[in-house]
């Protein structure tokens, strides 16, 4: 027999948003604060094309590795207890990444990325029992924040290198929003949760019944491919532009812009995606802009002057399909039980098919000495991306168990 959290809001109080916040602000910063840096770390530590690759891919590759642990850590812990497991141990993972080298670094980071895949699964299902009436408002305004974080990292990383005298300390910086995390997030771990018993073969089929179900496949595919091109962006950016002859810090600001200019448009989506029966034109028409920011930035490797389009077009896509892809994730379920199943099952492989395309782009322009051939392959799979966007966005829910 196992346990299962029951339904009901139960008051979220002062610290409970206090940690929401900080939650949502620590879960981009150790990935996205890597990419900026890359340059510097990669001659400092003088790592060969292999090893930078691993370290930009393997965070994401851990999201969905941590993604499938999750509902096993909420049947022994219980949500909130999970979370706060998973916020300790990032702390410690982002303070261990000073030492010991690449392999120190590499090792902490994959920490990080297995805390942040939890983080990632659970924040639905606490946003779903805590916010019943107001999923896609307060998924949005989460996301919002992820967006606002990832970008304000990539934006920091090299003048606070700089300043601090290095990339260890710049990346340390984000042990402070994590830490604060876990101590706001420590009364509702304290507290007993509310459970009802369910059985392991119940378990079993409400797994099933997401796995049986091509709606929950589409949703994989459209969260894996959106997932992709974020962090290929995220890791790859920086690297691309220096290539063409930016500095690394015009070219960590242009990462930063990718990241911040779609930060008004979540937002505004955020207050309005609850208001429609079906997001499929919206999940395409968002998928088709990113589409044409990675046309534009083809362009970029041998005119400059399409950096800022390219990264205006890229950003306003990713930030608009990332929120969508969650609020499905929280209104395609037919029960509470089943949202923890479809979101570990839809960031699991997603982002296990994110790490694959996030490591290929990498791998690919290394191969081949530029990154032409990198950004036709995010361009492709974007398009793809329109197609399963459309139809995971229509209306209906996956059939009970």
């Amino acid at each position: 027999m196992s346990t299962r959290l029951t339904a009901k809001s139960r008051g979220f109080g002062l610290f409970g948003f206090l940690a929401l916040f900080f939650i949502s602000l620590v879960l981009r910063p150790p990935v996205a604060s890597i990419g900026p840096l890359l340059h510097e770390i990669v001659g400092d530590l003088m790592l060969n094309g292999f090893e930078a690759g691993m370290l930009t891919s393997a965070p994401v590759f851990c999201f969905g590795l941590g993604a499938f642990a999750s509902p096993a850590l909420v049947r022994r812990f219980g949500v909130n207890r999970a979370m706060f497991i998973v916020l300790v141990v990032l702390s410690l993972s982002v303070v261990a990444r000073l030492f010991f080298g690449y392999a120190g670094l590499l090792s902490a980071t994959l920490a990080a990325g297995l805390s942040i895949a939890v983080a990632n699964v659970l924040l639905p299902t606490i946003v779903r029992v805590e916010f019943p009436a107001r999923v896609p408002l307060v998924t949005g305004a989460y996301t919002t924040l992820l967006a606002f974080s990832a970008s304000f990292a990539a934006a920091i990383a090299v003048p606070t290198s700089e300043s601090l005298g290095g990339w260890r300390l710049a990346l340390a910086v984000w042990v402070v929003p994590a830490a604060l995390a876990a101590l706001f997030w420590a009364p509702k771990a304290m507290k007993t949760e509310p459970v009802e018993i369910v059985s392991d073969g119940a378990a079993s089929e409400e797994r099933a019944a997401v796995l049986r179900s091509p709606i929950a496949w589409a949703i994989v595919g459209f969260f894996g491919l959106q997932s992709l091109g974020f962090y290929a962006v995220l890791g790859w950016l920086p690297s691309l532009l220096i290539s063409s002859g930016q500095s690394p810090a015009a070219a960590g600001g242009h990462l930063g812009l990718a990241t911040a200019v779609g930060i008004p448009s979540g937002l505004l989506l955020s207050s309005i995606i609850g208001r429609f029966k079906s997001l499929a034109w919206w999940a395409a028409g968002a998928s088709f802009a990113t589409f044409l920011g990675y046309v534009l930035l083809l362009l970029t490797l041998s005119n400059p002057m399409f950096a800022v389009p390219a990264c205006i077009l890229i950003g306003l896509g990713q930030a608009s399909t990332f929120p969508m892809s969650l609020s499905i994730i929280g209104t395609r379920a037919s029960t509470k039980a089943q949202t923890t199943q479809l979101s570990a099952i839809a960031q699991g492989w997603g982002y296990l098919i994110a790490a694959v395309g996030t490591f290929g782009v990498g791998y690919l322009a290394s191969q081949t000495g530029n990154w032409s051939s990198s950004v036709v392959l995010l361009a492709a799979l974007t398009a793809l991306q329109v197609g399963v966007g459309f139809y995971s966005g229509r209306p209906g829910l996956i059939p009970a168990k």
